[in-house]
């Protein structure tokens, strides 16, 4: 997620089902809000924990769930919109799936009137107003993967200040006379002179998790609260002031509870913007409150039922080391995820073991630590958590990644991990390690350190996303940022079978608040686990079958898929395969080979790679495929898609014979300049342009008819446009009915025109063709880079950073008027780094030049990239 001041990132109501004896009014406007789902008033869980012994039914429950038919498919990653059951976008971004038996946790979730279902909970941020103010948390049920039920905003924000200005006015505070004034207005019971029946609704709302005792139940009025929970909730559940990002749910089979766990974020107490926001009233249009990513903690609400309302427990920061993080980041915690480690129990006989796993030391380093036994915090707090048992730090042998997702296979942890490019998606890296705490050690002093041992593995190939970049169905999705999205989850549907999906969001922003908004989307995709080749694959196969279990194992080939053509065959190339999938055999497949790839490999002779997909409807259709096919032959350029022909005359008497006939493809139809009488033309050209560059060395035509006496070829020079001769003028074509070959040296262009000469005669060329190659391009090194100033106690600094986006290491070389650095040998996805120290309190802005040098498929290649960094004054 972004973060301003760490750098790029980062209602309708499932109705509640709860005995009469446990129920406690809500407000009349969450009830008016489900009134449709249930036909009638609702109720809230009160504090005890739901007994496990017995079902807990709402009266009604079946008709609430009345949907449409399911779509059965998750949808492909096509940018299109996915709706719940009452045809509304699903809310849920940043979020996670996991599966909950309604026998095991004593509620029936579905309304069925049974609980012999196993419901996957899908619970996530709602964009609705793109983080201004953020809405909350929003939780969905399914049984298939596919419909999705709606159960409303479980965690909400809220509206109400409860925050003042402390002495001394330096930071702020929960002011506990305004959380008395807001539970006095949640405790009236009609609207008054000071307070409207909306105010009274929304104030019940809010505060209903922290009540512990009612003076009148029945009216909702509280006799006592959790002050200690309300007042933090009041200050961190604040929509307006407030960052509530990646939300995930655990059940906790020792507590009963179901535990919502977030990044919880906000300014710092002691922000000066804030300070002066709170003191002037809080205007939720004023949006100067300081960096909403500056406390970077995790927060932890719980509830006994999925539907909730949700109560906020704690939030908290993380672990560290004592002297490892720049200090004041200590703990810090921002992209997060958690990991329930099913059947494990360190901490706990009964609740499994816990991980959160998050970004830390400013996004730089990823951590993990272990959650407690009631997953509400981490097992041991701050500085006093012991390093290699309690928690690991600087887990990843990469820097800057953040978005982790985590499952567990084969006696193998898997992390999937986004970099840190805003909302903007990045290349994803995977890794995997034997342990969830590893033993890493504390580097103090160097912020750059990665500990000697304990790190994770990173994966071979290291991005695990594969898929035509463009095909029907799918949209243009591509792999190489896993199909323009950032990682949130892993979905286990089954673990011992290996059986993983892949959640990740599509982020959309806002242009009126600059955050990801309700226009972002969904990217699920089958995940497949190659525990001896140490590989993942998350595949793109459109939209899919979550019960297709063919899609969630590695295809392996019966016989390698070496295939094998001429350049004229790739109009019909369709070689058929046979793969096996978990020891099951598919025979006589065939794929849809990606135009692309196609048109590279059919463009020249040689070893070439074709990518697809299985082609038709059976159970492997979408799998991803690679081959190889040998190809013989030039390519015609001629009847290259994109590629034009026309002639300066052709004939129109009796029959129209256009250019295009030459380059059609069949013999029986032609190009001809023939006409009557003295209007024959003595010379005619014939233009063939391109979509793009082709080298080209030679032309093929066969002439039935007329008299040729000599043909020249020009071509168009792609730097400028302009037609240039070629070696080849006035060649003497073959005899009639023959094939006549015109050579030239070879040329780089974008269209060949030739020059036929037919005095008093014409011709009739029944083909034509073009022979080219597509032109070898040189290599290039892909690197990015980025400049600022930034104030350093009181002086303008100049901070450079360049990362290394290719595939080879590099040399980096940071140039600006205070200072240079070169960096050698930096690894691919690494990144040099250089804070030029100005002197001055002020500086205008700065020319800064980036230089990159590395050898690529063996030559040398340098590139540069001019930045300038804004003017600061400090």
């Amino acid at each position: 997620m972004p973060d301003a001041a760490a750098g790029p990132r980062a209602f309708s109501h499932r109705p509640p089902h709860h005995p009469a004896g446990l129920r406690r009014r809500l407000t009349a406007t969450l009830a008016a809000t489900t009134a449709l789902a249930l036909g009638g008033s609702l109720a809230a869980v009160a504090s005890p924990a739901v007994p496990t012994t017995a079902a807990v039914t709402a009266p009604g429950a079946p008709a609430a769930v009345a949907t449409a038919a399911a779509p059965d498919l998750v949808p492909a990653p096509d940018g299109s919109v996915w709706e719940d059951t009452d045809g509304n976008a699903i809310k849920a971004h940043g979020g996670s799936v996991v599966t909950v038996d309604e026998a095991e946790v004593g509620l029936d979730i579905t309304g069925d009137g049974t609980t012999d279902q196993e419901v996957y909970l899908w619970y996530g941020e709602d964009k609705t107003h793109a983080t201004r103010p953020v809405d909350g948390v929003r939780g969905y049920w399914s049984t298939d993967l596919t419909t999705w039920n709606d159960m409303g905003l479980v965690l909400p924000s809220h509206q109400h200040l409860t925050l003042s200005v402390a002495p001394g006015g330096g930071s702020v505070q929960v002011d506990p006379a305004k959380v008395d004034a807001l539970t006095a207005v949640a405790n009236k019971t009609a609207p008054d002179a000071s307070s409207t029946q909306a105010q009274i609704d929304a104030a019940k709302e809010f505060v209903a998790p922290y009540v512990e005792t009612w003076a009148d139940e029945d009216a909702g009025v509280a006799a006592t609260y959790d002050d200690a929970a309300l007042a933090n909730a009041s200050y961190r559940l604040n929509g307006n002031i407030n960052i509530m990002e990646r939300p995930k749910m655990l059940w906790n089979a020792a507590t009963g509870k179901f535990v919502i766990i977030y990044h919880a974020d906000g300014p710092l107490p002691t922000d000066t913007n804030l300070v002066r926001w709170v003191g002037e009233g809080g205007n939720p249009a004023d949006r100067n409150i300081g960096s909403r990513y500056s406390r970077a903690e995790i927060g932890f609400a719980t509830s006994d039922t999925p539907w909730g309302p949700f109560k906020l427990v704690n939030t908290t920061k993380m672990n560290w080391a004592p002297g490892v993080p720049t200090a004041g980041r200590e703990g810090d915690s921002r992209d997060m995820t958690v990991f329930q480690d099913a059947g494990q129990h360190t901490v706990d006989d009964e609740a499994d073991d816990a991980y959160a796993v998050y970004s830390s030391e400013m996004n730089k380093w990823m951590y993990v630590s272990r959650l407690n036994a009631e997953y509400t915090g981490p097992l041991a707090e701050a500085d006093a958590a012991t390093l290699g048992e309690d928690f690991s730090n600087r887990v990843l042998p990469d820097f800057s990644r953040e978005a982790s997702s985590v499952f567990r296979y084969d006696g193998w942890y898997y992390m999937i991990t986004s970099g840190t490019d805003g909302w903007a998606s990045t290349p994803v890296v995977a890794y995997r390690s034997r342990s969830m705490i590893t033993p890493t050690e504390a580097v103090v002093g160097n912020n750059n350190g990665h500990p000697s041992t304990g790190q994770w593995e990173r994966l071979d190939p290291r991005n695990p996303c594969v898929g035509v970049a463009a095909r029907a169905g799918v949209g243009t999705a591509d792999p190489t940022r896993c199909f323009d999205s950032q990682p949130t989850y892993v979905i286990t549907l089954d673990q011992e079978a290996g059986r993983f999906a892949y959640m990740g969001d599509r982020w959309i922003v806002d242009p009126a608040t600059g955050s990801a908004g309700e226009g972002s989307r969904y990217v699920w995709a089958p995940i497949q686990v190659d525990t001896q080749a140490g590989h993942v694959t998350v595949e793109n196969v459109g939209a899919w079958d979550p019960e297709n279990t063919a899609l969630f194992h590695p295809m392996e080939p019966v016989a390698p898929l070496a295939f094998s053509a001429h350049v004229d065959d790739r109009d019909t190339f369709d070689p058929t395969f046979d793969v096996t999938v978990a020891g099951e055999r598919y025979d006589d497949l065939t794929a849809d080979w990606s135009a692309a790839s196609l048109g590279t490999a059919f463009a020249a002779a040689g070893t070439h790679t074709l990518v697809g997909h299985v082609a038709g409807d059976g159970p492997l259709a979408g799998r991803y495929v690679t081959a190889t096919v040998e190809v013989t032959g030039p390519v015609d350029v001629c009847r290259e898609p994109g590629t034009t022909v026309s002639a300066s005359f052709h004939q129109t008497e009796y029959d129209t014979m256009p250019a295009a006939r030459a380059c059609d493809g069949n013999p029986a139809t032609a190009w001809s300049t023939w006409a009557g009488g003295d209007r024959k033309r003595d010379q005619v050209t014939f233009t063939v342009s391109a979509a793009s560059t082709w080298t080209v060395n030679a032309v093929r035509l066969t002439n039935t008819e007329g008299v040729i006496t000599g043909i020249g070829v020009e071509y168009r020079d792609p730097a400028d446009g302009q037609w240039r001769p070629t070696t080849a003028s006035a060649v003497a074509p073959s005899a009639n009915g023959t094939l006549t070959t015109v050579r030239f040296d070879p040329v780089d262009t974008t269209g060949v025109r030739l020059t036929f000469d037919t005095p008093g005669s014409y011709l009739k060329i029944s083909g034509l063709a073009v022979a080219g190659t597509v032109p070898v391009a040189a290599p290039e090194l892909a690197v990015s880079a980025q400049a600022d100033a930034r104030c350093l106690a009181g002086r303008v600094a100049i901070s450079v950073k360049a990362t290394n986006d290719d595939v080879v290491p590099a040399d980096l070389t940071l140039a600006t008027p205070y200072g240079t650095r070169t960096v050698t040998g930096v690894a691919p996805g690494a990144s040099a780094y250089q804070s030029f120290t100005t002197r001055s309190a002020s500086t205008d802005a700065a020319p800064v030049e980036v230089t990159a040098s590395a050898v690529v498929d063996g030559q040398a290649v340098t590139v540069s990239e001019d930045l300038t960094a804004p003017a600061r004054t400090c």
